[in-house]
Protein backbone atom coordinates (compact mmCIF):
# COMPACT_ATOMS: atom_id res chain seq x y z
CA UNK A 1 0.00 0.00 0.00
CA UNK A 2 3.16 2.00 0.61
CA UNK A 3 3.39 1.94 -3.10
CA UNK A 4 0.23 3.77 -3.61
CA UNK A 5 0.41 6.85 -1.05
CA UNK A 6 1.83 9.43 -3.79
CA UNK A 7 -1.91 8.52 -5.64
CA UNK A 8 -3.86 9.29 -2.80
CA UNK A 9 -1.77 12.89 -1.50
CA UNK A 10 -0.26 14.59 -5.33
CA UNK A 11 -3.54 14.05 -7.77
CA UNK A 12 -6.19 15.47 -4.91
CA UNK A 13 -3.61 18.08 -4.16
CA UNK A 14 -3.46 19.45 -7.71
CA UNK A 15 -6.88 19.13 -8.90
CA UNK A 16 -7.96 21.00 -5.43
CA UNK A 17 -5.22 23.76 -5.88
CA UNK A 18 -5.80 23.45 -9.92
CA UNK A 19 -9.93 24.14 -9.16
CA UNK A 20 -9.77 26.96 -6.50
CA UNK A 21 -7.31 29.02 -8.76
CA UNK A 22 -9.36 28.70 -11.56
CA UNK A 23 -12.59 29.18 -9.81
CA UNK A 24 -10.75 32.70 -8.03
CA UNK A 25 -9.91 33.88 -11.74
CA UNK A 26 -13.18 33.09 -13.08
CA UNK A 27 -14.53 35.59 -10.04
CA UNK A 28 -11.88 38.23 -9.88
CA UNK A 29 -10.88 38.30 -14.03
CA UNK A 30 -13.37 38.73 -17.39
CA UNK A 31 -12.29 37.18 -20.21
CA UNK A 32 -9.48 39.42 -22.23
CA UNK A 33 -8.62 41.21 -18.82
CA UNK A 34 -5.55 41.06 -17.14
CA UNK A 35 -3.86 41.79 -13.73
CA UNK A 36 -0.04 42.32 -13.95
CA UNK A 37 2.09 40.87 -11.86
CA UNK A 38 5.55 41.47 -12.90
CA UNK A 39 4.73 44.52 -15.55
CA UNK A 40 6.29 43.30 -18.52
CA UNK A 41 6.83 39.95 -17.90
CA UNK A 42 3.95 38.07 -16.07
CA UNK A 43 0.27 38.64 -15.95
CA UNK A 44 -3.02 36.84 -15.10
CA UNK A 45 -5.34 36.28 -17.82
CA UNK A 46 -8.40 34.39 -17.83
CA UNK A 47 -8.38 32.59 -21.56
CA UNK A 48 -10.90 29.51 -22.55
CA UNK A 49 -8.83 26.52 -24.06
CA UNK A 50 -10.99 24.60 -26.24
CA UNK A 51 -8.51 22.65 -27.50
CA UNK A 52 -5.37 20.96 -26.57
CA UNK A 53 -2.10 22.50 -25.29
CA UNK A 54 -1.36 25.91 -27.41
CA UNK A 55 -4.40 25.97 -28.33
CA UNK A 56 -4.25 23.12 -30.90
CA UNK A 57 -7.22 21.93 -32.61
CA UNK A 58 -8.95 25.14 -30.74
CA UNK A 59 -11.00 26.24 -34.15
CA UNK A 60 -12.12 22.32 -34.73
CA UNK A 61 -15.94 23.15 -34.99
CA UNK A 62 -17.20 19.79 -34.69
CA UNK A 63 -19.36 18.34 -32.02
CA UNK A 64 -16.57 15.34 -31.85
CA UNK A 65 -14.12 17.82 -30.32
CA UNK A 66 -15.24 17.04 -27.06
CA UNK A 67 -15.28 13.46 -27.27
CA UNK A 68 -11.78 13.05 -28.98
CA UNK A 69 -10.45 15.27 -26.11
CA UNK A 70 -12.39 12.79 -23.54
CA UNK A 71 -10.66 9.77 -25.30
CA UNK A 72 -7.35 11.02 -24.89
CA UNK A 73 -7.80 11.57 -21.87
CA UNK A 74 -8.97 8.18 -20.86
CA UNK A 75 -6.17 6.89 -22.72
CA UNK A 76 -3.84 8.30 -21.05
CA UNK A 77 -5.12 8.22 -17.49
CA UNK A 78 -5.17 4.49 -18.76
CA UNK A 79 -1.57 4.25 -19.51
CA UNK A 80 -0.60 6.12 -16.07
CA UNK A 81 -2.65 4.14 -14.14
CA UNK A 82 -1.28 1.18 -16.04
CA UNK A 83 2.50 2.21 -15.38
CA UNK A 84 2.01 2.87 -11.78
CA UNK A 85 0.31 -0.36 -11.61
CA UNK A 86 3.00 -2.82 -13.12
CA UNK A 87 5.78 -0.40 -11.17
CA UNK A 88 7.77 -2.43 -8.20
CA UNK A 89 7.16 -0.56 -4.66
CA UNK A 90 10.47 0.01 -4.67
CA UNK A 91 10.50 2.39 -7.87
CA UNK A 92 9.11 5.33 -5.82
CA UNK A 93 11.05 8.00 -7.95
CA UNK A 94 8.74 7.46 -10.93
CA UNK A 95 5.85 7.36 -8.24
CA UNK A 96 5.53 11.02 -7.51
CA UNK A 97 6.22 12.10 -11.20
CA UNK A 98 3.06 10.05 -12.56
CA UNK A 99 0.91 11.36 -9.71
CA UNK A 100 2.10 14.73 -10.66
CA UNK A 101 0.67 14.27 -14.42
CA UNK A 102 -2.43 12.04 -13.56
CA UNK A 103 -3.39 14.72 -11.30
CA UNK A 104 -2.45 17.38 -13.71
CA UNK A 105 -4.53 15.33 -16.61
CA UNK A 106 -7.61 14.97 -14.40
CA UNK A 107 -7.40 18.54 -13.56
CA UNK A 108 -8.19 19.56 -16.81
CA UNK A 109 -10.27 16.54 -17.75
CA UNK A 110 -12.43 18.22 -14.42
CA UNK A 111 -12.28 21.38 -16.68
CA UNK A 112 -13.49 19.99 -20.00
CA UNK A 113 -16.22 17.87 -18.25
CA UNK A 114 -17.42 21.01 -16.10
CA UNK A 115 -17.42 24.03 -18.72
CA UNK A 116 -16.49 21.96 -22.56
CA UNK A 117 -13.30 23.87 -21.94
CA UNK A 118 -9.88 24.71 -20.19
CA UNK A 119 -9.34 27.61 -18.27
CA UNK A 120 -5.53 29.22 -18.45
CA UNK A 121 -4.62 32.16 -16.34
CA UNK A 122 -1.16 32.44 -16.17
CA UNK A 123 0.44 34.43 -19.00
CA UNK A 124 4.70 34.72 -19.59
CA UNK A 125 5.83 36.72 -21.91
CA UNK A 126 9.08 39.11 -22.58
CA UNK A 127 8.28 42.37 -22.70
CA UNK A 128 5.59 42.26 -25.60
CA UNK A 129 8.98 41.92 -28.42
CA UNK A 130 8.67 40.57 -31.38
CA UNK A 131 12.03 38.18 -32.41
CA UNK A 132 12.42 38.75 -35.70
CA UNK A 133 15.82 37.16 -37.80
CA UNK A 134 16.08 35.07 -41.11
CA UNK A 135 17.55 31.35 -40.45
CA UNK A 136 18.59 29.37 -43.12
CA UNK A 137 16.71 31.60 -45.88
CA UNK A 138 13.70 32.32 -44.18
CA UNK A 139 11.92 34.50 -42.38
CA UNK A 140 11.02 34.05 -39.08
CA UNK A 141 8.80 36.77 -36.65
CA UNK A 142 6.89 36.21 -33.63
CA UNK A 143 6.24 37.46 -30.43
CA UNK A 144 7.85 36.90 -27.14
CA UNK A 145 4.81 35.28 -25.60
CA UNK A 146 4.52 31.95 -23.96
CA UNK A 147 0.38 30.30 -24.27
CA UNK A 148 -1.35 31.16 -21.15
CA UNK A 149 -1.53 27.57 -18.83
CA UNK A 150 -2.69 26.68 -15.33
CA UNK A 151 -1.58 24.83 -12.38
CA UNK A 152 -2.53 21.47 -13.89
CA UNK A 153 -0.28 22.14 -16.95
CA UNK A 154 2.12 23.22 -14.28
CA UNK A 155 1.65 19.94 -12.57
CA UNK A 156 1.87 17.64 -15.84
CA UNK A 157 5.25 19.37 -17.17
CA UNK A 158 6.72 19.38 -14.29
CA UNK A 159 5.70 15.57 -13.78
CA UNK A 160 7.04 14.98 -17.33
CA UNK A 161 10.55 16.53 -16.45
CA UNK A 162 11.08 15.05 -13.44
CA UNK A 163 9.73 11.44 -15.03
CA UNK A 164 12.20 11.86 -17.86
CA UNK A 165 15.20 12.92 -14.82
CA UNK A 166 14.35 9.82 -13.44
CA UNK A 167 14.45 7.43 -16.68
CA UNK A 168 17.18 8.83 -18.17
CA UNK A 169 19.80 9.17 -15.06
CA UNK A 170 18.67 7.13 -12.34
CA UNK A 171 17.09 4.05 -14.46
CA UNK A 172 19.96 4.22 -16.88
CA UNK A 173 22.55 3.68 -14.29
CA UNK A 174 20.71 1.55 -12.76
CA UNK A 175 20.60 -0.74 -16.13
CA UNK A 176 24.26 -0.45 -16.87
CA UNK A 177 25.27 -1.68 -13.04
CA UNK A 178 22.90 -4.49 -13.73
CA UNK A 179 24.78 -5.51 -16.95
CA UNK A 180 28.17 -5.33 -15.07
Amino acid sequence: MKKYKPLFIIPPLVILLDQITKFLIVLYIKIGDMISIVPGYFELVQVRNRGAAFGMLSAWKSDLRNWFFYGISLVALIALGAIYYKSKPKERRIHIPLALILGGALGNLLDRILRGEVIDFLKLHWQDKVADFTLLGKHFRFLLVWPSFNVADIAITCGAIYLAIVVLFFEAKKSQEEIK
